[in-house]
């Protein structure tokens, strides 16, 4: 039994909450809080930060990345008064909060309770937060709209407690009625996609299942069918029924072999289907015809949506990190100009909607929008970035500040990038960034330059969702990121066949930082 599965069965996560209380209370010293505890507390998504001792970080769980104006307010309140005036937007259409001390914590939890955020079974081995489609309800080509589907999953997993509790490791969940693939199912542990099939003589709109995706570690696995189809009332039933099979057969032993993919390693996926038809005591129908169309864009921009006179604008967040007041203000304009509604997307930005035709000009004006904004060069469109090492500690590089600093040399020498080039950064091998999917991909790496050690990259190449789906394809180790901006700058020339002066090789041989692989 490894320490984790000691640690859970020791004691159940969920039963942390007197401890944390107590902890908070007594504002105990973090080096006399025992690390089965500190991890215990990211079942309330209270995460220690070592490389910042003494400093929490907050993960919230928005379903869906939907949240009201009166939500943001609050979050913005907390992360200016308690924090450093800053928050992250992640690829689960979530926010995650900074530099809070213990103390605080059940205060914070309160006063987000107080607005309808909560933070519980945000971390460790627990499905964290359901993601889908930005646009549900708004998007006039979506098959339906799946927020009340994604609503009742959440609700179901949080009355089951401690039934789901302690999984052998996370799960991922995506649900999204559209035909865009918002919730880019393939990299999900487990992900449903709209599909529709002939029942009874008439033609029925549900959802295909995909399973085990799964991006981080050595062993990256794009998610793959497990021919079933279900009508939306069948899919919590059928959820449950494939957490409690993941829960009671999933691989415990290997910590870094224990996700859902490692069971369909093992069973494949027709055993696994079986299994959730036993538990489920039902036949499973067989895939129906996939719906989509596509894999989501950027969202950002202005676009009608299926309320007559009605659009939405998806307002671009650099590299996902924002400040209290910007926070404050996106607030203000969903109030003013929508519904006082936002939503958050899985390229870490953010959509007001149902603004009237008759206030778009207005808020186009708006000085917020300078900054955050609607229309940006595209290398900034697709541009992904994990937390960085200066607040995660598994991150070997500072990945927000090397994203930015990449794009803003692109965009300053007017580098033309194909819309939709997607340019995800990751600090280490559990690939938060998602690097394994994008067309350029860069995973942290550190190098000795002498006596010193400095921040690199390894780069890949070619990855792509959709039809043809494929992991990208590792071509250079330990680029020192002062090269990254020329390297990148030659991978885009070359991969959309634009002029290129030097080749990638050429371009670097002086830096003597530089590994190609075979």
């Amino acid at each position: 039994m490894n320490k984790f599965e000691a640690m859970k069965a020791e004691k159940d996560g969920l039963d942390v909450w007197p401890d944390l209380l107590r902890h908070a209370a007594e504002d105990t010293p973090i080096e006399e809080i025992g690390e089965d505890e500190l991890n215990r507390m990211k079942w309330y998504g209270v995460f220690h930060r070592p490389q910042r001792p003494g400093t929490f970080m907050l993960r919230l769980r928005l379903t869906g990345g939907a949240l009201t104006s009166l939500q943001m307010r609050e979050i913005a309140a907390i992360a200016r008064e308690l924090g450093h005036g800053t928050v992250d937007i992640t690829t689960r259409q979530n926010i995650q909060m900074r530099d809070l001390r213990l103390s605080q914590i059940p205060g914070v939890l309160e006063r987000l309770s107080n607005v309808g955020v909560h933070s519980l079974q945000t971390g460790m081995d627990n499905i964290r937060n359901f993601i889908g489609c930005p646009l549900a309800g708004i998007d006039g080509m979506e098959l339906f709209d799946s927020t009340p589907l994604l609503n009742a999953i959440a609700e179901a997993h949080q009355m089951a407690g401690k039934a789901m509790s302690n999984l052998p490791r996370k799960l991922n969940v995506s649900v999204a009625g559209c035909r865009d693939d918002c919730g880019h199912a393939q990299t999900q542990d487990i992900g449903f996609v709209p599909a529709t099939t002939d029942l009874d003589g008439r033609r029925v709109a549900g959802f295909n299942v995909l399973v085990g995706g799964a991006l981080g570690g050595t062993s990256p696995r794009l998610a793959t069918a497990l021919d079933v189809f279900l009508k939306p009332e069948e899919v919590v039933p059928f959820f449950l029924a494939l957490v409690g099979v993941y829960r009671d057969n999933g691989p415990r032993d290997i910590r870094t072999k224990a996700r859902l993919k490692w069971l369909i390693a093992e069973w494949g996926e027709e055993r696994l289907r079986a299994a959730v038809e036993a538990r489920m005591e039902a036949p499973l129908r067989r895939a129906g015809i996939d719906e989509r169309l596509q894999i989501a864009g950027d969202h950002l921009g202005i676009h009608p949506q299926r309320q007559v006179g009605m659009n939405y604008v998806g307002l671009h967040i650099p590299v996902g990190r924002v400040t209290s007041d910007e926070l404050d203000e996106l607030a203000r304009l969903a109030e003013q100009y929508g519904a006082g509604e936002l939503r958050l997307t899985i390229d870490q930005n953010v959509v007001v909607p149902h603004v009237p035709d008759s206030a778009l000009s207005a808020l186009l004006a708006e000085p917020l929008l300078a900054k955050l904004r609607p229309n940006p060069p595209a290398v900034w469109r697709s541009l992904v970035a994990c937390t960085g090492n200066d607040y995660c500690h598994f991150s070997l590089i500072d990945t927000k500040t090397h994203a930015f600093n990449l794009a803003t040399d692109l965009e300053r020498k007017g580098i033309q990038v194909p819309r939709g080039t997607r340019i995800h950064v990751s600090g280490c091998v559990h690939a938060c960034g998602k690097h394994h999917v994008g067309d350029i991909g860069l995973q942290g790496a550190n190098i000795r330059l002498g006596e010193r050690v400095e921040e690199a990259a390894d780069v890949w190449v070619g990855g792509k969702l959709g039809e043809n789906a494929r992991l990208a394809t590792k071509v250079l180790t330990n680029v020192h990121v002062e090269d990254l901006p020329v390297l990148v700058e030659a991978l885009v020339r070359q991969r959309f066949q634009q002029t290129v002066p030097l080749s990638v090789m050429q371009l670097l041989e002086h830096t003597n930082t530089l590994e190609a692989v075979e």
